[in-house]
């Protein structure tokens, strides 16, 4: 295969259509819709979506198919062998590899080719997508930490070049791998989705004394679904909790239903289910408050989807959204505060419709101010252009 423009191949365990991953899928395929015109994208990825034994529907494994901007290759179980892999790796002409996750399998599989020097000695880039914060290592924390250590006795992780979408997560680079990576790391935030800029979606007029509390993402302990249930005991006042993500971690959704059994009368919730993309700001927008207690992010999409809905976000202080409260958009909270979740939902709950119309306005004019969208698509540019330029010296 061969291509005019410069062409980029993009390694991610999973894409589109494919959802129940979050934050990457949305990551890349929004790379790939604001550059797409300007850098060819091939992407190489699983059949099918995290969680799942069967491949997606109407999706055929093995051949190169259209997928918005980018060329799409989905490879199954077989093809995803270490020798499948690197002889389809060697069937692509492309002039620079952008790996998606330091954990993920794909990647670890590449960066062993590489190891070993079976691939072409090309420039790779590497997005470590949060995995090396402490709230995602603190998941699995003795196997992650083992396979670190080998990782950094065996170098798999030197010569690349690293892409970190914050000033936080270039530091956790440097902690794992140490200061001589500092001059290979470019910080360059990540860019929204190409639809993302508001909506005029219909959604529920605010009384006081009632609040429809949306949570979104992955049932997963690192998402700290246990502890939002549990701010929600000392609330008075109508609380409708909604629940949606992929159920990645059945033993600890036990342990949240058994919060949910002992919540008091007033405070109703529901688990409706994983949701498509396509379908996130439209829920975002039946709800008035968006709660996501993470205990780390490394960007968080859905806040800024919560944001383009029109809906306020109550998160922890573990994300790069630090300055909500200021602005009057919402609050970002230390996970050891708990009275300040509570204060938060209690303030929100005395709301009226014409109060809460005057929150929407400081959310607009929160996100406007916080999306330089062209800013960012420049700086991302030149470090493509500048790759691309030492790469053929």
């Amino acid at each position: 295969m061969s291509y005019q423009k410069p062409t980029v191949l993009i390694i991610i365990h999973h894409y589109l259509p494919g959802y129940r991953t979050g934050g990457p899928v949305r990551s890349v395929s929004n790379l790939v819709e604001w550059l797409g015109d300007e850098f060819q994208f091939l992407i190489l990825t699983s059949d099918r979506d995290a969680g799942t034994t069967e491949p997606y529907p109407g999706v055929r494994a093995g051949v190169w198919q259209q997928v918005g901007k980018a060329q799409v290759r989905y490879l199954s179980p077989e093809e995803l062998s270490l020798v499948n892999f690197r002889r389809i790796i060697r069937e692509i002409d492309y002039d620079v590899m952008y790996l998606d996750s330091i954990l993920g399998r794909t990647s670890i599989l590449t960066l062993l080719l590489r190891l070993y020097r079976l691939l072409p000695r090309k420039p790779i880039i590497l997005a470590p997508r949060g995995h090396l914060g402490q709230g995602a290592l603190q998941q699995k924390s003795t196997k992650k930490a083992a396979f670190l250590r080998l990782a950094r006795v065996l170098s798999l992780y030197s010569g690349l070049i690293w892409y970190a979408t914050s000033e936080g997560e270039r530091d956790e680079i440097i902690q794992h791998f140490g200061q001589r990576e500092a001059e290979h790391i470019h910080v360059l935030a990540n860019l929204p989705a190409t639809t993302v800029q508001g909506t005029n979606r219909s959604r529920p007029v605010k009384r006081p004394d009632h609040l429809r509390i949306v949570f979104l993402s992955r049932i997963s302990r690192k998402k700290n679904l246990h502890f939002a249930l549990e701010t929600l005991r000392e609330i008075q006042g109508g609380i409708e909790f909604g629940i949606y993500g992929p159920l990645e971690d059945e033993a600890y959704w036990a342990e949240c239903l058994e919060i949910i059994k002992a919540l008091p009368g007033n405070v109703k919730v529901q688990y409706r289910g994983a949701v498509p993309f396509d379908q996130v700001m439209e829920v975002l927008s039946q709800y008035h408050l968006f709660y996501l207690p993470t205990l780390h992010e490394n960007y968080g999409h859905v806040i800024l989807e919560a944001l383009s809905a029109d809906c306020p976000v109550l998160i922890s202080d573990q994300t790069p959204w630090k300055d909500l409260e200021v602005s009057g958009a919402g609050w970002a909270v230390p996970l050891d505060r708990i009275s300040d979740f509570e204060n938060a939902m209690k303030m929100m709950l005395s709301l009226d419709e014409e109060q809460y119309q005057d929150k929407i306005g400081k959310v607009y004019r929160y996100r406007e101010k916080y999306l330089q969208t062209e800013k960012t698509l420049e700086k991302l540019k030149q470090c493509l252009i500048e790759i691309l330029a030492e790469s053929s010296t």
